[in-house]
């Protein structure tokens, strides 16, 4: 029988002789193909191990992976995590979607684009510092738009560290990988069948994701970032009081210093609710190591 089949890296589970991980998929195509040897479980293991690309590009189980270490920002608007979403199908000439999520207030800022170049990602960055001010860190993963020599130039320019996940720390770019999922998931709720229309409705799926609840923070973005509930036309329209009293703008006096003093509670409170829920999520993935 041969002892040298074609195997490559794939799913793992244990030896029924031993504890050595090995790859699952490969090895149900040879044992299909109607070979078997003793060692043949710790021949693929080693085959793996020796294999340059597999180790390199192949998934890193959950017991590999480091222990979490929750990134805790004290400020909104001070770290952004940014990735793009893409391709889809062409609407309006567009592609792709580049998406920069708040790490504290989950606030989401989209464009969409028909391409996902560093022309593009440098572009966005400098209207997103001239809205939101300068932040100490921008995260992403390690694609070619985001490492190249045009960015870093701008990151050394305005002073802006810029932080990288690794595969065996991808919890660093959680928050955007999080809030890509329920982008996405809203934008195919929202266009339905008409793919090609996604674009149109950016805008619309960016609202509710904005006035959604956020567990971590316990409130939503919108809340978060402007201290006060999105209210909506129609709320007006049918003289719903708590946006009626909103219209009222001869606040003032001891009713205004009431409000001045209130206005760092929101961010104290989301703060620590961000910080109890990373350390539930901790404790739950490492215990899994």
């Amino acid at each position: 029988m041969p002892k040298k089949p074609l195997i490559s890296s794939g799913l793992t589970i244990t030896d029924p002789l031993g504890d050595i991980m090995v790859p699952t998929s490969p090895l149900k195509k040879v044992f299909d193909f109607g070979f078997y040897w003793p060692t043949i479980y710790r021949d693929a293991h080693d085959l793996v191990t020796r294999c340059d690309a597999c180790q390199r590009q192949g998934k890193l189980s959950q017991h590999d992976e480091m222990p979490q270490n929750a990134i805790q920002v004290c400020e909104i608007f001070d770290v952004w995590g940014i990735d793009f979403m893409g391709p889809f199908p062409s609407s309006k000439g567009n592609k792709y979607i580049f998406m920069a999520v708040d790490c504290l207030s989950k606030w989401v800022e989209v464009k969409a684009r028909p391409t996902n170049d560093a022309q593009v990602v440098v572009k966005f960055l400098k209207s997103l510092f001239v809205g939101f001010g300068t932040p100490r860190a921008i995260i992403s993963d390690r694609g070619t738009y985001f490492c190249n020599d045009l960015f870093a130039k701008v990151m050394l320019k305005y002073g802006v560290t810029h932080g990288l996940s690794t595969t065996y720390h991808p919890q660093t770019s959680r928050e955007v990988e999080v809030s890509n999922r329920s982008l996405k998931s809203i934008l195919e709720r929202t266009i339905s069948e008409n793919h090609a229309s996604w674009s149109d409705k950016l805008d619309d799926t960016l609202w509710t994701f904005r006035t959604a609840f956020k567990t971590p923070i316990e409130c939503t973005p919108y809340n978060l970032v402007y201290k006060k509930a999105c209210h909506l036309p129609i709320e007006l329209e049918h003289k719903v009081y708590r946006a009626l009293k909103h219209c009222n703008f001869d606040l003032t006096g001891d009713h205004q210093k009431f409000y001045m003093n209130e206005l760092n509670k929101p961010y104290d409170q989301a703060n620590e609710n961000s910080l109890i829920y990373k350390e539930k999520t901790k404790k739950i993935h490492d215990s899994k190591i």
